[in-house]
């Protein structure tokens, strides 16, 4: 008997999770779970194929709470502009894509410092690529560009730039001097065939490729980079034959420099000016007279000093070293050290405005909100040298947090604060936390912690979550411990350290010791003992910072990093550094 039609129904069949066209898996489990990251690599299942064919997963864009997000080798061709939804995005990848264009709403996300552009097919940057403030690291080699937008020089976090591999004529809209943080600009492979004069305004440049490009010649300007370490140039037609010679020597950076110095091409103000300064003896003896008091007027202005000792100048109470291990290498490889001697923390609000000026720059792009690297401070009497930066098993790392009394292990405060974290959350009804809880993420994954242990045995730091109450300073502390370590490289440790030991200078935190306090209008004596540096007398009202070396050495003795060095504390205006 045949039922009613009345009765007849029809089934659906269940549908899972990533069952529909165009829907990923990962991004499925993403949204189940509320996680922050979410990576798709066109080499994993059959990721690359759905995203060749359907773009990408629409419901990508309902991760509000997304602050990594990857799309690798997949087949992108286009990125949606429902990009602008995911504006709490610190690290975007889209490498190895088919990409042709980069949408307007991308300047949606404020608070991104990574993006990753290369091996796409893109030949133009949106003007609103500038808008992105908090920008640290921007890659757009391999990709068809033959300029880059003026805005690209309101990037004043941009600290790498990779613009390889296109076919730039020119790097103008990059060589400004509001880009205060650029130190590597990688621009080989293009067809880049001058530079302005105003590359000598990147005064954190540290590494410049440019090979493989249609150079002539060289601005002398270049050859004022002050903290220019590696500058890459094979390949180049550089007319001046000596200086193609000492670009295909290899024999390092200083004579290639003195090379440009001496042959490099000269701006038209500055030609004009040699000329003249050139015309007839009188105006030459003119000329020198108008450099002598150029000289003394710049003298006069030079009322901060900083004074480096020497690792071993003093008892070896004073010495102080950091053995490092290889455990560290996979979690926090970086750290570089130093002792500020004669220091006042107790006049005025110097010590309130201190423990402030380590939040400011822990927050800034120097720091990147720990991200790129911490800082602690110890007071140097509670520390005994050498001290030891280790990794070890969370359970094995004991110490006494800040303002806490009880010793707990790295495993119990991690969970302790991980909880604590929670409760904000639900607390305040939002997704953010304050204070430490920020930085919990930067462990996340790692089996071992680092740890930095005085001789005694006591963890003394647990960066970049906290230091041990043993060891923090006061406003009695005289003598201060500094280290800054990193997980990125060895130079944002020594920028941040730089940039610390200037700011505690400019606070007026080091105290004179009797011998210079007297004043005196700032000559040098000519040195009771042959060899030695002649003494330099402060002038009145200086501000004096003393600031000792201390050496990173590994486990055979071998010395992998002494701060400062002669190459560190360079071209600070207005501070005179005293190397003795």
């Amino acid at each position: 008997m045949e039922c009613p039609r009345k009765y007849l129904f029809q089934v659906t069949p269940r549908r899972y999770p990533g069952d529909m066209p165009g829907e990923i898996e990962q991004v499925s489990v993403a949204l189940k779970e509320g996680r922050r990251e979410l990576v798709l690599k066109g080499s994993e299942s059959d990721v690359g194929k759905i995203i060749g064919e359907h773009g990408l997963d629409k419901r990508t864009f309902r991760l509000k709470l997304l602050n990594f997000l990857e799309v690798s080798d997949a087949s992108l061709k286009e990125l949606p502009k429902d990009i602008e939804q995911l504006v709490q995005l610190k690290n975007l990848i889209l490498r190895g894509n088919l990409l042709k264009a980069v949408p307007k709403t991308i300047s949606a996300l404020s608070v991104l410092r990574t993006l990753d552009l290369s091996r796409n097919e893109i030949s133009e940057l949106p003007e609103c690529i500038g808008e992105l403030a908090e920008l640290y690291s921007l890659d757009i080699s391999s990709n068809e560009l033959d300029d880059l937008p003026e805005s690209m020089s309101n990037l004043q976090h941009l600290t790498v730039l990779d613009v390889s591999n296109n076919k730039l004529e020119s790097l103008s809209p990059i060589l400004k001097p509001q880009l205060i943080h650029l130190s590597e600009v990688l621009a080989s492979q293009n067809e880049i065939n001058s530079l302005d004069h105003e590359v000598s305004s990147l005064i954190a440049l540290k590494k410049f490729d440019l090979r493989e490009n249609r150079l002539q010649e060289l601005p002398v300007d270049l050859a004022s980079c002050g903290k220019l370490k590696e500058l890459l140039l094979k390949n180049n037609p550089l007319k001046d034959t000596r200086l193609g010679k000492l670009v295909k020597q290899e024999k390092g950076i200083k004579p290639i420099l003195e090379g440009i110095r001496t042959r490099g091409a000269k701006s038209a103000a500055k030609k004009t000016a040699e000329g003249d300064g050139g015309e007839g003896k009188g105006k030459k003896k003119k000329g020198k007279r108008g450099k002598k008091a150029a000289k003394e007027e710049v003298e006069e202005v030079i009322t901060q000093f900083i004074k480096v000792l020497h690792f071993n100048e003093g008892s070896s109470s004073t010495t102080t070293e950091v053995q490092i291990t290889p455990a560290v290498a996979d979690v926090r490889p970086y750290i570089v050290c130093c002792v500020v001697e004669d220091i006042d923390l107790q006049k005025d609000n110097r010590y309130k405005e201190f423990i402030k000026l380590q939040t400011r720059l822990h927050d800034g792009p120097l720091c990147g909100k720990r991200t790129v690297a911490t800082i602690a401070t110890h007071d140097t009497r509670a520390i005994q040298s050498p001290l030891l930066y280790d990794a070890r098993a969370p359970p094995l790392i004991q110490i006494v947090p800040l303002m806490k009394s009880n010793p707990v292990t790295a495993e119990t405060l991690m969970a302790e604060l991980m909880k604590e974290a929670d409760e904000q959350r639900k607390a305040q009804k939002r997704n953010t936390v304050s204070g430490v809880h920020k930085y919990l993420h930067l462990l996340s994954g790692h089996d071992k912690y680092p740890c930095l242990v005085s001789k005694d045995g006591q963890v003394i730091s647990f960066p970049p979550i906290t230091n041990a109450d043993v060891s923090k300073m006061s406003r009695e502390t005289t003598s201060l411990f500094i280290e800054v370590t990193s997980s990125k490289d060895l130079a944002s440790c020594k920028a941040v350290m730089d940039e610390l030991v200037r700011e505690m200078l400019a606070m007026g935190m080091g105290v004179l010791p009797r011998a210079a306090a007297e004043p005196d209008s700032g000559s040098e004596s000519s040195g009771d003992e042959e060899g030695k540096p002649p003494k330099v007398t402060l002038p009145e009202g200086a501000k004096h910072l003393a600031v000792r070396q201390v050496r990173i050495l590994d486990e055979e003795g071998t010395m992998k990093v002494v701060y400062p060095s002669r190459t560190d504390l360079m071209n600070l205006d207005g501070i005179r550094v005293i190397r003795e």
